[in-house]
C-alpha cells in the first residue's frame, strides 16, 4: 500500500470513527410542569446536569416550557430550578432519544405569600445594540435588592425571565467571544427590558 493509500485509509477511518462517535449520541426532549405532569408547561426553567460520561449541559426551557438536552446514553443527572418552585434534582437512565417530562412543586406557602411582592423581568438580549440580533446563551446572573442572587441563560428567542425582590438589581451578562457586560437596573415593576453585549475586539 502506498503511502498516499494509507493515509486516506486513516483519513476515512477517522471519519467513520467520528460518525461512529456522534451517532452514540441521544436527545432527551423535556417537558417540564407546574405541580404535576398534568400541569401547566413552565417556561424559564434552569436544568443543569452530566450526561453519563461526566459531560455538564446547562439549558432553559423555552416558551412551551420545553428544553432539548443531549449526551452519552446510561444515567444521567439533573437539576431543575426556577423562582418560587422547589429545586428538583434526579437521576435518569437515559438509554435512547425520546420525550420525557417532570414537574415542579410551588415552595412553600409562608414562602410564596413572601415573594408575592416579586417583580419579575423578562431581558431581551441583543448583539452590537438595542436593534440588533437577538442573542441566545448568554448567562446572566446577579442579586435582586434583597441580597438574593439569581441565575439564567437566554433561550432560543434570546429571552430570560428573572424574578425578584423589587429595587436596585445587580447584574452580570456572559458570552463566550464578547464582551462581559455589568450593570445596575432599578426593577421597580414587572416588565420587558433589554441589554446589548459588543463583540470582543
Amino acid at each position: 500500500m502506498t503511502a498516499r493509500n494509507y493515509l486516506a485509509t486513516l483519513l476515512v477511518l477517522g471519519c467513520m470513527a467520528f460518525m461512529a462517535s456522534a451517532a452514540d449520541q441521544i436527545a432527551l426532549t423535556i417537558h417540564v410542569h407546574e405541580g404535576d405532569l398534568n400541569g401547566t408547561l413552565l417556561s424559564g426553567v434552569r436544568i443543569t446536569g452530566q450526561d453519563a460520561s461526566g459531560e455538564d449541559f446547562d439549558v432553559t426551557t423555552d416558551s412551551d416550557g420545553i428544553a432539548i438536552v443531549k449526551g452519552e446514553p446510561g444515567t444521567w443527572t439533573f437539576a431543575f430550578e426556577k423562582s418560587g418552585y422547589e429545586t428538583l434534582y434526579l437521576n435518569w437512565d437515559a438509554t435512547k432519544t425520546e420525550d420525557t417530562a417532570a414537574y415542579l412543586e410551588k415552595t412553600s406557602s409562608q414562602e410564596v405569600s413572601s415573594s408575592q411582592d416579586q417583580v419579575t423581568l423578562t431581558i431581551y438580549v441583543h448583539e452590537g445594540s438595542l436593534d440588533g440580533d437577538l442573542l441566545s446563551g448568554v448567562q446572566i446572573s446577579g442579586e435582586d435588592a434583597a441580597g438574593n442572587s439569581f441565575q439564567g441563560t437566554t433561550d432560543s428567542s434570546g429571552t430570560a425571565v428573572i424574578t425578584g425582590a423589587p429595587g436596585s438589581w445587580q447584574f452580570t451578562f456572559e458570552k463566550r467571544g464578547y464582551e462581559t457586560l455589568t450593570l445596575k437596573y432599578d426593577a421597580a415593576q414587572t416588565e420587558a427590558t433589554a441589554a446589548y453585549l459588543e463583540k470582543s475586539t
